[in-house]
């Protein structure tokens, strides 16, 4: 004869035990997983990045250098168009910040 609380109780620790192992093994193969899923790179994409990066930082120092091949007088022209600002990207940045600043002042 088996007590009924007895039965009972070892089923509980028995589900603690497998519910504590289920929990670890997650935890285990949960960054396996996300490595897995991250995307491989091929040679042949690397070196498309790399190609895209150096073509880049070659228009980005074209556009900063036409200052100096300008002719000198035509450099006050230029910078008091503010040319310099919009080549740089400087002229977006204040007219969103003028737009803010006007917003919250309304």
């Amino acid at each position: 004869m088996a007590i009924p609380g007895i039965e009972t109780a070892l089923k509980g620790v028995l589900m603690k035990k497998i519910i504590a192992l289920a929990a670890t093994a997650a935890l285990v193969i949960s960054p396996i997983a996300a490595n897995a899923k991250a995307k491989k790179k091929s040679a042949e994409e690397l070196e498309k990045e790399k190609i895209e990066q150096d073509h880049d930082n070659t228009k980005r120092a074209l556009r900063d250098s036409l200052p100096l091949v300008l002719p000198t007088w035509s450099l006050p022209i230029f910078f008091g168009t503010g040319m310099d600002k919009k080549i740089s990207g400087q002229d977006e940045k204040t007219e969103k910040k003028t737009k803010k600043a006007k917003a919250t002042a309304q």
